[in-house]
């Protein structure tokens, strides 16, 4: 097995052929040439890319190619990050240095591995050495001061016990950091101020064995055992292993070292390596193969954690009256399928810029484009954008007060800009190349590049961001460590979605292209102009989202057996996000393809033309949310409670607080609704009831506190804000709300664990905080549950009001009809469900669509009026809501 060997340094790079298996043998192949670290990235890839080039000019084949480049750089990734050093290297800041040496040397489908210097010497010295000691420190005393860690033998880069991020250099010590200290610069340096002249290397002042020179040899080996005297005896270190230039003149340093480490509990045998260039050698192939093998691994592992089917590529048409899962809209614009199409659409350009919404899986998207571009002989430079992110300890610390510690749950809105995450210097230092044949700055945020160029915005439905979480594909913006999927998704709710919809909005005028990633190997995409069009063409008539569906602790049977297209191995379902706007997503249908996009993109177009008269109120934030939740042969939902308007905004961030409602779809004779308080609830009982209960785990009886109500079809339950409710077994309740929805504080659980076997959060104290303990006794069953009535009369049918409580923002009509009514919108959004009959169609002028049973559309505020036209024998009931006029 045969590999290739690279040794990049600031003014040379190394090339060799090893055989990875054979101990201490010499490369078979070996090259080593001068390069210019200041030239531009093309120059630079061109320089090292041709020695690889050279080595297999006999026609040899390698598997992998293992390469130690200097820092700072994203090893896993194979980006340069190099700044502050010098100027060397530093024109290659941003760029894909592992994508551009695949492509200069069309060793595509060979493994590229990165990896620093020190670690591939310490990997290289303990195979060719043959080193069996447990806890081993690795220096390489040179142009900057290298290190690294082994525990038995392996790369240790986290743990207790060594420095954070695993090195030295960083690291504090005489009022400096350790690289100044213990680097060819500070003996340069040294010997200038106490000689007052300038030498060129140290080697040449090893040589001079004067009293100034051997002091300051004394003083460096003195000084490196006192810094590294605390980290020895905290690590347990056994061994240390020195390499690199200054190395060799060990004799005038090493005896100070030895006297300041003579102290420490353990001996330390100190090893001198001589051999530090075979050994970052054969380190990096070393490197190159475990990596090579993670990688694979991680490969075949699936990219998203769900049993819940991919949007098809091709629309889904259904001409029965079944529930369609994938509703689309028909757009007369070319909706275009794969990345060769998309290749084709930009290879006349110079400069592209791709960014896009958090949760692209970025990495694969550039591997299958970058293809399709080489496919066609283009020499592309790619330059990740992440390279210009702050710090992950920058940016937890920008974002702690928003992240409310380790609540479970809930965080602070983040009023801030995506361009709060990036470091401005570094924006400023990402710069194309213009010797390329294209430039591509890419991923979330690219655009704050400032590049001018072909934009090409890439989205992902937020269902499937989450699957991707799930299934730990992707992380948060700039977050290096694997967080608790609670937090993941708080960090999404509470941060992230927020600045990069705001950032959305901004780029909608710009985008050339739009791309639906969400089927990671084969997107679709459309021009910018006509997805514009679509969008405008969307709001001109009826619409649906798309809809998405989970299964819960509670979730029951009804929609797994009326809904044909579900997963039915799904345990159950307990959730359909019908209209949940911030995380549903709209499909639009260009010659029979499917293209999915967030639904505020609608917002961002005309919030005026979706919301009318409530648009001045509510801005981009669509109100009212539709969604189901099934406890048919399922649970009860947790007693809970949702946080007052003052406490919402102030703990939260949220604008307008969840205040619901009940509507029964359907139920069976026994099932029930938990609404409200006794008439003797005792708060503190209460409040110490379940507190007991969240610590011991006993069930409390519930019914002696909260009261239950008899559920039947179409009744509509009043859920104002601070109201304890819960819905009982065997309810299909179609959940009509005010749009925030995660702010559910559960009181009492059933003491039962999640899906996934664990305790699902509890929030006790803030229902205490906000619950209201008057509403209670009789006053629930006057005030809470709708009194339907009769508003107005017409030949084939009726209206009904569902009057809601004084504190919902939006109303709840019934029409209840035969043949064909119309409707006026009188400026308002309608959001609207068939909930008795099979199908009926709604038009509006020429526009006819189809909705069949409890599927949800909406109406625009920019449509006047609309007609529906049920066909069958019996009455049809459409449930309409909208926002009150008095809230507007």
């Amino acid at each position: 097995m045969k590999k290739i060997g690279i040794d990049v340094g600031g003014s040379h790079v190394t090339v060799s052929v090893i055989e990875n298996n054979i101990v201490r043998n010499c490369p078979q192949t070996i090259i080593r040439k001068e390069i210019n670290a200041k030239e531009n990235p093309t120059a630079i890839i061109s320089a090292i890319g041709g020695c690889i080039k050279e080595v297999l000019s006999d026609g040899m084949t390698v598997d992998a190619v293992g390469i130690a480049f200097p820092g700072p750089f994203n090893y896993d990734k194979g980006v340069s990050k190099i700044k502050g050093v010098g100027g060397k290297f530093e024109p290659t800041f941003g760029v894909h240095i592992q994508q551009a040496f695949q492509n200069f040397t069309g060793l595509n489908t060979v493994p590229f591995v990165f990896a620093n210097d020190a670690h591939c010497f310490a990997e290289g010295a303990y195979f060719r050495h043959q080193l069996k000691s447990n806890r081993t420190i690795f220096l390489t005393l040179g142009t900057g001061f290298g290190s690294a860690f082994m525990i038995d033998g392996d790369l240790a880069e986290k743990h207790p016990d060594i420095p954070e991020n695993g090195v030295f250099y960083d690291k504090p010590f005489l009022d400096t950091i350790a690289d100044e200290c213990f680097s060819t610069r500070w003996i340069l340096a040294e010997y200038k101020r106490l000689s007052g002249e300038t030498i060129e290397s140290v080697k040449a002042i090893a040589a001079l064995n004067t009293e100034v020179s051997n002091a300051i040899f004394r003083n460096f080996g003195a000084n490196m055992g006192a810094f590294l005297f605390p980290w020895f005896e905290k690590f347990g270190c056994e061994e240390l292993v020195i390499g690199g230039n200054i190395s060799k003149a060990r004799a005038l340093f090493l005896p100070a070292l030895e006297e300041k480490l003579n102290s420490l509990k353990n001996k330390i045998n100190i090893v001198f390596c001589d051999d530090a260039e075979q050994s970052i050698l054969r380190g990096a192939t070393i490197i190159a193969d475990k990596k090579n093998k993670i990688q694979m691994e991680k490969a075949i592992q699936s990219k998203r954690k769900t049993t819940q089917a991919l949007l098809p590529i091709n629309a889904v048409v259904k001409n029965n009256s079944e529930y369609n899962i994938f509703p689309s809209f028909h757009t007369n614009s070319d909706v275009f399928v794969g990345f060769a199409s998309l290749a084709n659409a930009i290879t006349q350009q110079k400069t592209v810029v791709i960014d896009g919404f958090g949760g692209v899986l970025w990495e694969n998207f550039r591997n299958h484009l970058n293809s399709a571009l080489t496919d066609k002989k283009i020499n592309v430079l790619w330059y990740d954008i992440d390279s210009c992110l702050k710090s992950s300890a920058e940016i937890d610390a920008m974002i702690k007060p928003n992240m409310n510690g380790d609540d479970l749950v809930f965080g602070k809105r983040y009023v801030g800009e995506l361009s709060d995450f990036f470091d401005v210097e570094k924006l400023n230092m990402l710069k194309p190349d213009g010797t390329a044949d294209v430039c591509i700055v890419y991923g979330t945020g690219a655009s704050l590049a400032n590049w001018e160029g072909q934009q090409i915005y890439v989205d992902v439905p937020k269902n499937e961001i989450q699957y991707r979480m799930r299934a730990c594909s992707t992380k948060n913006i700039g977050c290096t460590d694997t967080l608790a999927y609670s937090q993941i998704y708080k960090r999404l709710y509470f941060i992230e979605w927020p600045v990069l919809n705001a950032h959305k909005e901004r780029l909608l005028p710009k985008i050339d292209l739009i791309v639906d990633e969400q089927r990671i190997d084969e997107i679709t995409w459309m021009q910018g102009s006509n997805f514009r069009k679509a969008l405008d063409s969307m709001l001109e008539g009826p619409l649906r989202a798309r809809p998405w569906f989970e299964a819960g602790v509670w979730g029951g049977h009804w929609m797994k057996n009326r809904i044909e297209d579900l997963n039915q191995d799904e345990v159950n379902y307990a959730w359909s996000f019908e209209l949940i706007t911030p995380e549903n997503g709209i499909v639009f249908e260009g010659n029979n393809n499917l293209l999915e996009v967030s639904f505020d993109f609608l917002m961002f177009r005309d919030n005026k033309k979706v919301l009318g008269k409530a648009a001045d109120r509510f801005g981009n934030d669509f109100p009212i949310r539709f969604d189901y939740l099934d406890t048919f042969d399922g649970g009860n939902l947790s007693v809970q409670c949702h946080p007052r308007p003052e406490y919402i905004k102030e703990n939260f961030g949220e604008a307008f607080t969840q205040d619901e409602t009940y509507y029964i779809l359907d139920c069976t004779d026994d099932a029930n609704v938990y609404l409200g308080f006794t008439e003797d609830i005792n708060p503190k009982e209460f409040g110490n009831a379940l507190l007991e209960s969240q610590k011991t785990g006993e069930p409390i009886e519930i019914e002696k506190y909260v009261q239950k109500f008899k559920a039947q079809k179409h009744d509509l339950f009043l859920i104002p804000n601070g109201t304890i409710h819960a819905s009982g077994i065997n309810n299909m309740v179609l959940e009509i709300s005010s749009t925030p929805y995660i702010f559910t504080f559960k009181m009492y659980d059933w003491v039962r664990p999640g899906l996934d076997g664990k305790p699902r959060p509890i929030n006790v104290e803030h229902g205490l905080n906000n619950v209201y303990f008057d509403r209670k006794g009789e006053r629930v069953a006057n005030e809470f549950i709708s009194k339907q009535k009769v508003v107005k009369e017409f030949s084939n049918g009726l209206k009904m009001s569902l009057p809601t409580h004084e504190e919902h923002f939006y109303a709840v009509d019934r029409y209840e009809f035969t043949g064909e009514i119309e409707i006026e919108t009188l400026g308002q959004c309608h959001i609207c469900m068939l909930v008795e009959g099979d199908s009926a169609d709604v038009s509006i002028g020429e526009n006819t669509q189809t909705f069949k049973y409890a599927e949800t559309f909406v109406i625009p505020a920019n449509v006047p009026k609309y007609k529906i036209n049920y066909k069958g024998d019996k009455k049809a009931f459409v449930v309409v809501s909208y926002v009150k006029d008095s809230w507007c």
